[in-house]
C-alpha cells in the first residue's frame, strides 16, 4: 500500500518520518507522515485481513443461543445471517464484536504511534490524522468502517474524554479496492472523513485539499477519470466493493432435540 500512497504524499508536500527522523536502534514505532506545512501527523493503515475468523464465529455462536434465550432470534442447524435483517438489539450485540478489532488492531496503535511522533518531532499541537485504506478485506463495507471508528472515537471515558485523544480525524479511501455507485454502477473512489468534535475549520479545509489532490493522482495512474459524486440520503449504505457479493455471516448451531 505504501509503494502507492508514499510518492502521492510526497507529491502533495508531506514527508515521510521515517526520513525526517532517520533511524536509531531505540527509536520508537512513530506514524508514517508529516504535512509540516499544515502541522498534521498521518498514520496509514491498512485493513487486509477478515473480520469473521474463527473467534469470531464462536463467539457469534454464543450470541445466537443469547438471542434464543431473549426470544429475539431463534436459529437451528446451520445458518446465515444477515445483519440488516436482524432485530436491532442484535445488529448492536454483533457490531460490539466487529468493532472490537478494529479498536484493538487500528485505532489504538494509531493513536500510540502518533502521539510518539509528536514527542519525538515536538510538535504537541500537531493534528492527528488516521488514513485507513481497505486493501483485500472484504468483510467491512465502505460504509461500515467510518461507522465503526466515529462509534469508538465518539465513546466517553470515564474522566469525560474521548477515547484515542491524539487522533482527531480519520479518513476512508479505497485505493485499490474500487468501489461501485448505486445509482448508476460507476467505479468510483470513496473518500470519508470523521472528524473529532468540535470541526477543526482548517484541519477540515486540509482534508478536503488532500481528498481532491488525490482523485487527481488516481486518475493520472489509473487512466480513469473519477468525477466527483454527491450521494443521497441513504444511498451510502448502498456502496459495495466491485466484483463482491455481500457476505452473510454463517452461524453453525446444533439442533435442539
Amino acid at each position: 500500500m505504501q509503494t502507492l500512497i508514499d510518492p502521492f504524499i510526497r507529491s502533495f508536500g508531506g514527508e515521510l518520518v521515517s526520513n525526517v527522523l532517520g533511524e536509531a536502534p531505540n527509536l520508537p514505532k512513530n506514524a508514517d507522515y508529516l504535512f509540516r506545512r499544515f502541522n498534521v501527523i498521518a498514520e496509514l493503515k491498512s485493513l487486509e485481513v477478515g473480520s469473521f475468523g474463527e473467534s469470531f464465529q464462536k463467539k457469534m455462536s454464543e450470541l445466537v443461543e443469547s438471542w434464543a434465550d431473549r426470544g429475539l432470534v431463534l436459529v437451528y442447524g446451520t445458518q446465515r445471517l444477515d445483519l440488516a435483517r436482524l432485530p436491532a438489539p442484535c445488529q448492536k450485540d454483533v457490531l460490539s464484536i466487529i468493532a472490537k478489532p478494529l479498536q484493538n488492531n487500528v485505532l489504538r496503535q494509531a493513536n500510540r504511534q502518533i502521539r510518539s511522533t509528536k514527542e519525538a518531532l515536538r510538535l504537541p499541537d500537531a493534528r492527528g490524522i488516521l488514513m485507513i485504506a481497505s486493501d483485500g478485506n472484504e468483510d467491512l463495507k465502505p460504509q461500515d468502517v467510518l461507522f465503526f471508528c466515529s462509534r469508538i472515537l465518539w465513546r466517553e471515558r470515564p474522566e469525560k474524554e474521548g477515547q484515542f485523544p491524539d487522533i482527531d480525524a480519520v479518513v476512508y479511501f479505497n485505493p485499490r479496492m474500487p468501489a461501485v455507485l448505486p445509482t448508476t454502477g460507476q467505479v468510483t473512489l470513496i473518500w470519508g472523513t470523521v472528524l473529532r468534535p468540535p470541526e477543526d475549520l482548517a484541519l477540515l479545509a486540509f482534508l478536503d485539499e488532500l481528498s481532491e489532490a488525490f482523485r487527481v493522482y488516481m486518475e493520472k495512474m489509473w487512466h480513469v477519470p473519477f468525477p466527483l459524486a454527491e450521494l443521497g440520503a441513504g444511498e451510502h449504505q448502498k456502496l459495495r466493493f466491485a466484483g463482491v457479493a455481500d457476505r452473510l455471516i454463517k452461524v453453525p448451531r446444533k439442533d435442539t432435540p
